[in-house]
C-alpha cells in the first residue's frame, strides 16, 4: 500500500494571497520549519550517493514529494520511499533525506528518506536504549529479529529468564528489548528480551516485600515444593511454607498429599525479612482448589469480565471466580499500552487451557 496524499482546504489558497505569500511560505511559517539559507547554495554536482541533505517540502503531487534545498535546486523523493501507511509530508515540512544521485538533464537531486532514516536510527543507537522489535526467523544461536527495517540479533539465552529450548514459537511476535551491542560499522545489532524481564522481575519484587506484612493473608499460587517445603508466589516474589507447617510432610522424601504445584492456596505471613529477601508463611486449612473441577466449565474463545488479583513474574493474574485464576502472559503485558494493576476490573478472552499446568491463559480485550 502506498503511502498518503492530504487534502488542503481551498480556504487557504485565499488567505495565502491576501497576505502577499505562497502555499508553500504559509506553510512553512505555520509550521515553524527553518528556510534555505539565503545564498547559500549547493554544489549539487558534487553531491555524493548517501550523503545527508535536509530541506522544506514545497510540493506533493502524483506520488512526488518536490524538495526545496537552497533557494535555487530541488530535490525529488518517490511516494515508495514512505512507510506503508504513512502520510506523506504537508508543504513547509522540514525533512532529512539521503542523496540517491543528480539528475542533471531534470536537474534535480533525486532522494532518498529510507536511508536517511537508517542513518539516523543508526546514529542514535547506544547499548540499553529501548526498542519495539518484530521476530522474523530463527538461526542456530537465537532470533532474527527486524527494528525499523534493520536485522537485529537475540542470542537464544536473552530470549527469556528461564531456558529456552525451542526458539520457534516466538517467531511473528512482538515486543520490546534492550540494546546490549552496535556496531554501526559491520551494521551489527545485538539485543536482549531478557534484560527487561529480569529488571522487571526485580522491580515486582521490590514493590511485593514493601508491601507485605506481618499477619497479612494472601492468596498465591504453589510454584515449587522440595525438602525445604512448599514455595508460594504471593506476585512477584515467593514465600516458603515450612516443611514444619505441613500435615502430610514426608521427610524422607520431601513430599506431601496436601500441596501440589499449581495449587492455589490462602497463606499468612509470618515473617518478612527484606534484607535476606525472604517470607515465612503459614497455610491456611481449608482453602486449596480442586482446580480441575472449577476450570472444566471453561472454553478457549470464552470472554469474561475478571479482577486483577495480583502481578508476578509469570505475568497478570486475574481471577476469574472464587478459586479459579487466569494469566494474561508476561509477553503479553510487555506489549500493553496500559499494564492492569491489581485491583482493576479488566475484560479478557480465553486463549489456552493447560490441564496439566492448571493454567488459564487470557488475552485483554482493548
Amino acid at each position: 500500500m502506498a503511502a498518503k496524499s492530504r487534502q488542503f482546504p481551498d480556504e487557504m489558497d485565499d488567505n495565502a494571497d491576501d497576505i502577499g505569500m505562497s502555499d508553500a511560505d504559509l506553510e512553512a511559517l505555520m509550521s515553524g520549519a527553518d528556510a534555505p539559507s539565503p545564498g547559500k547554495t549547493i554544489a549539487v554536482e558534487k553531491l555524493e550517493p548517501g550523503e545527508r541533505i535536509e530541506g522544506n517540502v514545497i510540493d506533493v503531487r502524483a506520488g512526488e514529494v518536490l524538495v526545496e534545498l537552497d533557494g535555487k535546486h530541488h530535490g525529488l523523493i518517490e511516494e515508495e520511499e514512505f512507510e506503508e501507511d504513512e502520510e506523506l509530508p504537508l508543504p513547509g515540512t522540514r525533512i532529512k533525506a539521503s542523496v540517491i544521485r543528480y539528475d542533471a538533464a531534470k536537474d534535480m537531486v533525486l532522494l532518498s528518506v529510507g536511508k536517511a532514516r537508517k542513518e539516523v536510527f543508526w546514529d542514535d543507537l547506544r547499548p540499553g536504549s529501548l526498542l519495539e522489535a518484530r521476530v522474523t526467523g530463527t538461526n542456530k544461536g537465537g532470533l532474527d529479529l527486524d527494528i525499523k527495517g534493520v536485522r537485529a540479533f537475540m542470542p537464544i539465552s536473552q530470549i527469556d529468564i528461564k531456558r529456552i529450548e525451542d526458539a520457534t514459537p516466538f517467531v511473528g511476535k512482538k515486543f520490546r528489548v534492550e540494546v546490549t551491542q552496535v556496531d554501526k560499522a559491520d551494521q551489527n545489532l545485538v539485543v536482549s528480551r531478557r534484560a527487561l524481564l529480569e529488571k522487571q522481575a526485580l522491580e515486582l519484587k521490590g514493590n511485593a516485600l514493601a508491601r507485605l506484612s506481618e499477619g497479612e493473608v494472601l492468596k498465591g499460587t504453589v510454584v515449587k515444593t522440595n525438602h525445604h517445603g512448599a514455595f508460594v508466589d504471593l506476585g512477584g516474589v515467593e514465600g516458603l511454607i515450612h516443611q514444619s507447617k505441613i500435615h502430610t510432610w514426608r521427610k524422607e522424601t520431601g513430599q506431601n498429599e496436601e500441596l501440589e504445584v499449581g495449587d492455589e492456596v490462602e497463606v499468612e505471613v509470618q515473617r518478612v525479612d527484606t534484607e535476606r529477601e525472604r517470607i515465612s508463611l503459614d497455610l491456611r486449612r481449608g482453602v486449596a482448589v480442586n482446580w480441575s473441577a472449577s476450570a472444566a466449565s471453561y472454553e478457549v474463545g470464552e470472554e469474561f469480565t475478571g479482577w486483577v488479583s495480583r502481578t508476578s513474574a509469570e505475568g497478570v493474574h486475574v481471577s476469574l471466580e472464587e478459586g479459579v485464576e487466569g494469566i494474561i502472559p508476561r509477553e503479553t503485558v510487555l506489549n500493553l499500552k496500559d499494564v492492569p494493576i491489581k485491583g482493576d476490573i479488566i475484560r479478557t478472552r480465553i486463549a489456552g487451557i493447560d490441564p496439566e499446568k492448571k493454567l488459564i491463559e487470557l488475552k485483554p480485550i482493548e
